[in-house]
């Protein structure tokens, strides 16, 4: 059972590294001009991340869950769109939606660091953890935004955060694979 659902975190965490670090670097490299694509983009990318969880939920076990991560997918769809049809007005509405899925994503990897990584003896679990904890923090400095006046500096921070969110994506990788089944 821990071994199945380590392999599950495994596919959803390259599928999420992979698009964080896309749209991260597409947001530290575009030019100030083109914020308006940028944020047409981010759009895409919550919708796309919804479309992901909505797949998950339609193959996976239809547990509680499972359930509460469908609605939030559904959320995230709607938000997507919200993105997509208000445009650049939604400086204030990026800055609570990243900062709350920074959050999640961070309370989400702490709580599989903890179940899984630490139950299937693997020593480094702690600094998955600790990594965990600082994707919570950075989702509360998103949350707190004090570039809100400024769209091109807020789009870089958001960024850089997207980037590092998928540096430690990376992180639990190496340090949870290989599995070894006991």
């Amino acid at each position: 059972m821990i071994i199945q659902a380590l392999e599950k975190i495994k596919q959803q965490t390259i599928i999420s590294s992979l698009l964080l670090m896309i749209v991260g670097l597409l947001m530290l490299i575009i030019p100030v001009q083109h914020d308006e694509v940028l944020v047409e983009i981010l759009g895409y990318a919550i919708l796309l991340l919804g479309g992901v969880l909505i797949w998950d939920f339609i193959d996976g076990n239809k547990k509680l869950s499972s359930w509460i991560l469908f609605t939030a997918a559904l959320l995230l769809v709607i938000l997507g769109l919200y993105v997509l049809i208000s445009g650049n007005d939604v400086l204030t509405a990026l800055s609570v939606i990243f900062g709350i899925l920074l959050m999640v994503d961070g309370l989400h990897s702490a709580v599989h660091a903890w179940m899984y990584a630490r139950r299937s003896g693997k020593k480094w679990w702690w600094v998955l953890l600790l990594l965990s904890l600082s994707l919570i923090l950075a989702g509360i400095v998103i949350l707190n935004n004090p570039w809100w006046h400024t769209a091109h500096s807020f789009v870089k921070v958001i960024g850089g955060v997207m980037l590092y969110g998928a540096a430690v994506g990376i992180v639990r990788l190496i340090l949870v694979w290989p599995i070894q089944k006991k």
